[in-house]
């Protein structure tokens, strides 16, 4: 940021000035990494190798072939689940603010949805569900390029947030039958999909197959998007067909 102005008033300082360049660092979203807890191990042999190693494959999708092979290669592996952090939430309720603010999306009041994720920030920056959900409302159905940039941040900011807690080598699995990581993998899909609608093709494509070693049980539907991305099909027309199929 290059500074014309500083001023105070008050107890407080304010700058004006143009904003040069702009990053997400996970290190300030997320001081104190989110806690990871082991949940068990996972033998792809006899869970995944079955349905990913059939003759054919290949011919489908190298790259996924690719990914299911090292997969396999790679034997049985430690399985985690993230710590999940929404504040003002009640361990004796049934909802939460993240739930109430999918409530009022759904009944087309955006603005208290977003009023609500948005406290959740506040009290806490690692509450990676709230990033999750505010990109995915100002995402919508992608047909807005202003609102993929917006929803990119947030995607970016929830996945900076995760990267942080995972520890340098991580080679275990978040794998989508643990709830608490859920918010993570969910942010990855929605940044994949963001950097499709915005032309980055091989930006989404690293995302997707990421998502995929995270989790090769693909809860999200991941191995879906792969083929259509290599292709660089253009993503509202992958939209428009899917929609017509």
């Amino acid at each position: 940021m290059t500074i014309r102005r500083e001023w105070r008033y008050g107890n407080t300082t304010y700058l004006s000035g143009r904003v040069l360049d702009s990053r997400i660092d996970g290190s300030v979203l997320a001081p104190v990494p989110l806690g990871l807890y082991l949940r068990g191990v996972w033998d792809p042999r006899a869970e995944f190798a079955d349905l990913w190693l059939e003759p054919g494959i290949q011919d489908l999708c190298p790259p996924l072939a690719d990914w299911a092979r090292k997969v396999v290669a790679a034997g049985k592996r430690p399985v985690y689940e993230m710590e999940q952090v929404i504040p003002g939430s009640d361990p004796a309720e049934l909802d939460d603010p993240i739930t109430r603010a999918v409530d009022f999306a759904r009944a087309g009041n955006l603005d208290a949805a977003f009023a609500l994720l948005q406290k959740c920030l506040e009290g806490d920056l690692r509450c990676l569900d709230a990033y999750a959900h505010l990109g995915c409302y100002r995402f919508g159905d992608g047909g807005s390029e202003w609102g993929t940039r917006l929803a990119a941040k947030c995607y970016r900011a929830a996945a900076a947030a995760g990267e942080r807690s995972l520890p340098a080598g991580f080679d275990g699995l978040l794998l989508w039958s643990w709830v608490g990581k859920r918010p993570f993998l969910r942010a990855l899909h929605g940044l994949g999909l963001c950097c499709w609608r915005l032309g980055d093709f091989d930006g989404a494509f690293e995302l997707f197959l990421r998502l995929l070693e995270f989790g090769p049980d693909d809860g999200i539907g991941a191995r879906f998007l792969v083929l259509p991305v290599q292709a660089r099909s253009s993503y509202l027309d992958w939209v428009r067909s899917a929609e017509e199929r």
